[in-house]
């Protein structure tokens, strides 16, 4: 099952009338939640449920531990525990081989373990340790039942954003109305359009370049990077326009995920714009703990490349994922070391954007071939041997489509505002109309299957 799926929709529309007939209880209403969550997760695959439950109840125990204890070794094999979990479920398939022989070597080699990567498994351990950080250091336990509307929360649960605990609770404690109507329909749409239509369609374009850069000249391989650069923004963030819709439906509100990361002049802003609920887990819970910035130049670009390396694994312990981590950690520290020149491109911010885009973009390249470096030196080999072919007229449209692209994005800034305003001065008899006739767009154009949400495998 999926967000696009008749299924879901349905379940959704049910679920909706049923919570809602609740509004003067939040009680039942987090209840209500905790039930359709799992539903949605049991249908996606019931050992994933199964691993959640499993998971909440040490979450919980380990919880009480803290709580009781009161020390800070205690608290840290706490998360050990948590981050070795997440790290036997997610490089499992790596290990199974060397897992085997080790059975053998034991005589167990009856045992034989084949896991699957739990979906949304990175993204509710990142919330149960900010959940533990709370009851570590502001002494706030929660009740089993509580942490597991949490923890399954399924708005967040598949891709994210991380929401803190402190976040979800504030809410979740609180009689909520039902609001921000237009917001919510533009949201839906938003998150149709960019992974339906936009991303769909670049993924199909790019995929067939990038997949045999050998047939292709210069100028269809950097359109096909930029594609893909458009195509994985629209795709996750067509997924956090989604789900902030469905929270939204529930009277609750999600953590700023994106904002427009592509506008940034630096890399520094583009990690305070892209996948923001990350960037700010990875600051808050390694790169502070590691001693930041404030120990000294050497020990401030270590923590960088330190915190970029882990993020780069997390998606994957390939060494492409590792070295996109790095190249953004490399970025970064070269910013640290401009700053001391007192050397800035603040006054001309157009070309800050143009090269921080530019430096993204290369770096998406060892992001898509993480799993063969033979790839990834296939693609740099073609675009070598065939620099000078001649592109054909159609090509430099395309490349031309996305110079245009770029140079007219910064006008989208205030886009989701404005249409919201729009469709509330809108008459409310015609909404519906065109509503259905937007979505009858979208589904006449759209190419046939949706492929899955790129961030749903990390």
């Amino acid at each position: 099952m999926t967000y696009f799926s008749l299924e879901f929709s349905i379940l959704m529309i049910v679920f909706f009338a049923i919570y809602w007939l609740f509004h003067d209880d939040y009680k039942i209403q987090n209840i209500s939640i905790l039930i359709f969550s799992y539903i949605i997760y049991i249908l996606i695959n019931p050992y994933f449920a199964l691993i959640l439950f499993v998971y909440t109840f040490f979450i919980h125990y380990f919880a009480l531990l803290i709580f009781v204890r009161r020390k800070c070794y205690i608290f840290a094999t706490c998360v050990a525990f948590i981050i070795l979990n997440l790290c036997f479920f997610k490089y499992f398939s790596s290990i199974k081989t060397s897992f085997d022989l080790v059975m053998n070597f034991f005589g167990l080699d009856f045992i034989n373990l084949d896991i699957i990567f739990p979906i949304g498994i990175s993204f509710y351990t990142f919330a149960s340790i900010t959940y533990l950080v709370e009851v570590h250091k502001k002494r706030r336990l929660e009740s089993f039942l509580n942490l597991a509307i949490f923890l399954s929360f399924f708005p967040t649960l598949l891709s994210g954003p991380i929401m803190r605990s402190s976040f979800f609770f504030e809410q979740a404690y609180k009689k909520r109305e039902f609001k921000h109507a237009d917001l919510i329909i533009v949201l839906l749409i938003f998150g149709i359009v960019k992974k339906v239509l936009i991303a769909n369609y670049l993924g199909i374009y790019s995929k067939s370049i990038l997949d045999f850069p050998q047939s292709y000249n210069f100028v269809q391989l950097l359109s096909a990077v930029y594609a893909y650069a458009v195509q994985i923004y629209c795709d996750f963030s067509g997924y956090v326009d989604l789900v902030c819709a469905f929270a939204l439906m529930l009277g609750f509100n999600l953590p700023l995920n994106f904002n427009m990361p592509y506008l940034s002049k630096n890399l520094k802003e583009f990690w305070s714009r892209w996948h923001i609920s990350l960037s700010i887990f990875i600051k808050d819970y390694i790169y502070i703990p590691l001693g930041g910035s404030k120990k000294g130049l050497p020990r401030t670009i270590a923590n960088i490349f330190i915190a970029f390396a882990l993020s780069g694994i997390w998606h994957g312990n390939t060494l492409g994922f590792l070295i996109w981590g790095l190249l953004h950690g490399i970025g970064i520290a070269f910013l640290h070391l401009l700053a001391l020149t007192k050397f800035s491109l603040q006054k001309i911010p157009a070309l800050g954007r143009f090269l921080t885009f530019q430096f993204v973009c290369f770096a998406w390249i060892f992001f898509y071939y993480n799993k063969a470096l033979e790839d990834l030196i296939e693609y740099f080999k073609a675009c070598y041997y065939n620099f000078f072919q001649v592109p054909s007229y159609n090509d430099i449209y395309v490349l031309v489509s996305f110079a245009i692209l770029f140079m007219i994005y910064p006008l989208f800034v205030n886009f989701r505002e404005y249409c919201v305003k729009i469709l509330n001065l809108t008459p409310f008899l015609l909404k519906p109309f065109i509503i259905a006739f937007i979505l009858l767009l979208v589904f006449a154009f759209m190419p046939d299957g949706i492929p899955d949400f790129i961030y749903s495998s990390f």
